[in-house]
């Protein structure tokens, strides 16, 4: 549980007799502030001052719960509030009290006496436990002979504070909503803001307007005040320094709206500076305000009996500060406020008239940090009046711890008070009027709350809800509907897969306000036992709202797609008869060829005759190969021939052109005819490439003559080729609307969405009780329950279930076909509910008879049971404290069956034979993996080890599950040794290398300086290795293995 509280035990008790007006002051209670120059020791206790009216302040130690100190007054006296110290040194304390009321007090005086006591001889924290011999001081301790000064103010004070970082000041906020500020002597005002009060006239103040003090606050009345240190608060450094003092002053104007107002002591101009100013429309008579200055939370109490949080806020740039709404919680049966009679009468009317008044505080509230409220006050229950603490997380709005005050209290007569100190304890005081005399009583309370998570908030919620105001099973009034939705931050509107918000707005909320509606139908008729007397009809009201739920999913898991659903199953249907065809024709096809192979092994002879006519694959490739050959030399005469026809005319213009010029030829020589040779070489190279070129040209020619029948082909070509991709864009078209339509049809539907109301509802109805606390079976929905688990729509821990929670339930049922499904399903069943569940098994399957062995299958047989309870989630540590449940009888069962299961493993040859992973957990055949039964064996031998060693009976069974583990332990280092050699230079290279590359890494990750890489754009890229988890490379410490020889 987040919280956890002690039973509260009594501090002291008072006594005093005064007024019904004096009954807010009977007794008021407040930790004592120290300087921050001391040095505090971590083990001094905290001093708790203590104010009676009409005896005076006394100081307590909560160490050993004493009074060490007191500071006496005449009776008749009584305060406004409580009494504030200031422990300067160890042997110097200032007490401040501010008089309400006294016997020579006069009325316009009222509120506006403060008593000082500077006690110059006052015990440290800790001298009252200082030793041993300490006692005898303690009883000796006699009343302060400090003397008291007097001093007066000219406004009626609301409240006194001192704090740490005002040392040499004290602090007034008046009724008015001015702050004054005092030095600590109280002899001199530095400064008085007038924080709300409205412009001053211009014109004088009237004699009239002197006389009466109250006129100046007419317009505002300040009805709560607190201080805190803006270090490690809601308010950013950026927008003010760190160790400021705050004021805060919550008034009540005229309109009935409160005004908070956030203001700081400036110490350099000596005066207050207002930080912001926020507007919080309530109904008048508010009470029980509580501010919590680390998350800005402002908490109260409404007259209409509703708690209201407000979370207040700095914006970054202009630093204004807003308050937002962000919880209302509806808390019938607490008395906020009472009524205050007026009995003054005026010149125009003798009548008395009624208001209310805000300072009857009948409910008190407190900030107790990390979200959580702890609320005192009268509630009313089943008519009668109980005084009750409850402290709860405002932050999902659920109730986390309560303690009812035994006694006789009344709304109209008790008052509470509460105060916080530093240790975790609370403290609680509570007065109560008998006639005319008071009677208080101071409470100290011990708690622990830690950090609230969502999960915890679900688990309390069926303690919360009778606070919301619902009944029964199912609660049929305003806050039953609102209960689930108080686990959601109201920051957060919703999220919806695949919708905008903003544009589907009112189509969401039509389809969730439909949805809630026909969820509270159904739970209207499965709660009521006229409509669902029988399980028959309960099972069919049930899986009818169950259908619905997933006709809606499946129309919301088409439209996701954007097909229809009667497409989508006929195409699933139409792709499974073709996957039904196509497998059947592949095993025709099969068949066929098995037969072929089958006849053809028949007729093989074994001399076998080698065809040399038979075409292979060879001949063919030789016949190719030739073919070509012959047409390349064709080529090669061709050109040859080509070749030589142009030399001989080109031999027969060069002898006509030298019997044109008369020369001769007879002259050339030798030289000449070698030129001739290389320019002829030169020809023939470039004639080849012109024969290429004009080949070319005449090919160009050919076609050029066919222009308009190429045209004609091109275009026909063109047309074909656009019609060929119009009919692939309606085959891929076609393909990508069939395979929509096989997804959406082949998509597993989830689950139905039930609420959380609707499981626990429906589970608290299935597990109905008797009245003397048996189970009720004449109306037991087991396909219900079932269809729960098998979907795991429901936890173990259901509040529906009750403390035991499901498992147990169904133990306690003898559903054991259910509570196997259970194991198998459920992940949160405790590890003793487990072995609970084995040591019922075991006793059912040892009282059973040999007969009854053999014919009943409704209790399953230990071996069974134990592999489900072993393959199911556990913790470990969780695990061994419960295995302490098991007797020396249960253990030798267990042991039992272990043995045999070893057995097996080694029949079948052991692990290494088995070809399975070493963490599987279950084999098939039901056998548990060799892993799984080491694990629990080794728990067993952790917890049961002095037991197992004193129990000879168990030694055999010991031995041989020993001999079995040791001989698998055996081949292992075998195995192990073998491949050291072969393997051990590659291993030492693979950790070297491992080595340098994380130190590499390490190195670079350190030079990014854990913040990532800057790029070039002078932005910072996230480093993935942040997330990973560094460890030291020392690795697996030495340790040693102690064997013990049965």
């Amino acid at each position: 549980m987040p919280v956890s509280v002690d039973d509260p035990f009594l501090l002291a008790s008072f006594s005093t007799t005064t007024h019904q007006n004096q009954q807010r002051h009977a007794v008021c209670c407040t930790p004592e502030t120290k300087e921050l120059a001391q040095d505090q020791e971590e083990d001094s206790p905290s001093l708790l001052v203590v104010a009676i009216q009409g005896e005076g302040v006394q100081l307590f130690n909560t160490a050993d719960q004493k009074c060490i100190l007191s500071y006496s007054t005449p009776p008749g006296y009584s305060f406004t509030g409580s009494a504030q110290t200031l422990q300067k040194s160890e042997h110097l304390r200032n007490v401040y009290a501010v008089v309400a009321k006294g016997t020579d007090v006069p009325a316009k005086e009222e509120g506006k006496v403060v008593w000082m006591w500077k006690d110059e001889s006052s015990v440290s924290n800790n001298s009252a436990t200082a030793n041993g011999d300490s006692a005898m001081q303690i009883d000796a301790v006699k009343p302060s002979t400090a003397r008291k000064t007097v001093h007066k103010f000219d406004r009626k004070i609301h409240q006194l504070f001192v704090s740490p970082l005002l040392p040499n000041h004290v602090l007034l906020t008046n009724t008015d909503g001015s702050v004054s500020l005092v030095t600590e002597d109280l002899k001199r005002v530095v400064n008085t803001s007038d924080l709300h009060a409205a412009p001053a006239p211009a014109s004088k103040p009237s004699k009239k307007e002197k006389k009466d003090s109250s006129a100046q606050d007419s317009a505002v009345n300040t009805i709560w005040t607190t201080t805190y240190n803006t270090t490690g608060s809601w308010i950013p450094s950026s927008a003010l320094a760190r160790e400021t003092l705050i004021i805060m002053t919550i008034v009540e104007s005229s309109s009935g709206k409160l005004i908070t107002t956030l203001s700081y002591v400036n110490e350099e101009h000596r005066g207050f500076t207002t930080f912001g100013q926020t507007e919080i429309d309530t109904a008048k008579g508010s009470s029980g305000f509580a501010f919590d200055a680390k998350t800005g939370q402002l908490s109260f109490m409404a007259v209409t009996g509703q708690l209201k949080i407000y979370n207040f806020q700095v914006s970054q740039g202009d630093h204004v500060v807003t308050a937002s709404e962000t919880l209302n919680l509806p808390l019938p049966g607490y008395a906020a406020s009472a009524p205050k009679q007026s009995t003054k009468t005026t010149k125009r009317s003798s009548k008395a008239a009624t208001e209310i008044d805000s300072d009857v505080q009948r409910v008190d509230t407190i900030a107790l940090g990390d979200n959580y409220l702890a609320i005192a006050g009268i509630r009313r229950h089943d008519g009668k009046a109980e005084q009750t603490l409850t402290i709860w997380d405002i932050k999902y709005g659920t109730l986390q711890a309560k303690h009812v005050v035994p006694g006789n209290f009344s709304a109209d007569n008790t008052t509470c008070q509460l105060a916080l100190l530093p240790e975790s304890v609370l403290v609680m005081t509570i007065s109560t009027l008998h006639n005319t005399t008071i009677k208080s009583d101071i409470y100290m309370c011990p708690f622990y709350a830690e950090p609230m998570s969502l999960l915890g908030a679900m688990g309390r919620m069926k303690d919360t809800a009778p606070f919301f105001g619902q009944s029964g099973a199912i609660g049929q009034d305003a806050y039953t509907s609102t209960t689930t939705s108080l686990l959601v931050p109201t920051d957060i509107s919703g999220i919806v897969k695949a919708k905008d918000l903003v544009s589907d707005i009112t189509s969401l909320e039509e389809k969730l306000s439909a949805a809630q509606a026909a969820e509270s139908e159904t739970l209207a008729t499965l709660g009521s036992e006229s409509k669902t007397s029988t399980a028959q009809s309960f099972e069919d009201v049930f899986f009818k709202h169950v259908e619905r739920q997933a006709a809606e999913a499946v129309k919301d898991l088409m439209d996701r797609f954007g097909v229809d659903a009667e497409k989508a199953k006929a195409a699933v249907v139409e792709a499974e008869k073709k996957k039904a065809t196509a497998h059947k024709q592949q095993q025709q096809q099969q068949q066929k060829q098995k037969q072929a192979e089958s006849a053809q092994d028949m007729d093989v002879d074994n001399e076998p005759v080698v065809k040399t006519s038979a075409p292979t694959a060879e001949a063919d490739k030789a016949a190719a190969k030739k073919k070509k050959k012959e047409a390349k030399a064709t080529k090669a005469s061709a050109k040859e021939a080509a070749k030589v026809a142009k030399i001989a005319a080109k031999e027969a213009a060069k002898d006509t052109k030298a019997g044109e010029d008369g020369s001769s030829s007879e002259s050339s020589s030798d030289e000449e005819d070698d030129e001739a040779d290389r320019a002829e070489v030169v020809v023939l190279s470039s004639d080849e490439e012109r024969n290429d070129d004009d080949e070319e040209e005449q090919e160009y020619e050919v076609s050029g003559e066919n222009e308009e029948e190429d045209k004609a082909r091109l275009e026909e070509y063109k047309n074909a080729l656009d019609e060929w991709r119009k009919l692939e864009a309606e085959a891929i078209k076609n393909y990508k609307v069939q395979r929509r339509l096989l997804r959406a049809g082949r998509k597993q539907v989830p689950p139905p969405e039930l609420s959380h109301r609707f499981v626990t509802t429906v589970v608290g109805r299935c597990f109905t009780t008797l009245p003397n606390g048996q189970p009720d079976m004449s109306f037991w929905p087991a396909k219900v329950i079932e269809y729960l688990i098998e979907n795991q729509l429901v936890g173990n821990s259901n509040p529906g279930a009750g403390q035991s929670g499901i498992a147990l339930s169904l133990m306690e049922r003898e559903q054991w076909p259910l509570l196997e499904l259970a194991l198998k399903k459920l992940y949160d069943i405790p590890e003793m509910d487990m072995v609970m569940m084995l040591k019922q098994v075991i006793g059912l399957n040892k009282n059973k008879s040999p007969e009854a062995m053999d014919t009943s299958s409704a209790v399953p047989d230990v071996p069974h049971f134990l592999n489900l309870i072993m393959i199911a989630p556990r913790n470990e540590v969780f695990m061994q404290q419960a295995l302490k449940r098991l007797t020396v009888e249960e253990l030798s069962v267990v042991l039992d069956i272990l043995k045999s299961w070893i057995n097996i493993w080694d029949e079948r040859g052991g692990i290494g034979h088995q070809r399975q992973p070493a963490d599987k957990k279950q084999l098939p055949g039901g056998l548990p993996g060799y892993g799984l039964m080491v694990d629990f064996m080794t728990l067993i031998m952790d917890v049961h080890f002095p037991l197992l060693i004193l129990s000879p009976h168990l030694h055999p069974v010991l031995k041989t599950i020993q001999t079995s583990i040791q001989r698998e332990t055996q081949i292992s280092s075998q195995l192990e040794q073998a491949l050291r050699g072969p393997l051990g230079l590659f291993d030492r290279k693979h950790r070297e290398m491992v080595r340098r590359q994380k130190e590499a890494t390490v190195a670079g990750f350190s030079a990014s300086g854990n913040h990532g890489i800057v790029s070039a754009a002078g932005g910072i890229v996230a480093d993935k290795r942040r997330r990973r988890r560094w460890e030291g490379g020392e690795g697996i410490p030495d340790y040693a293995v102690e064997i013990i020889h049965l």
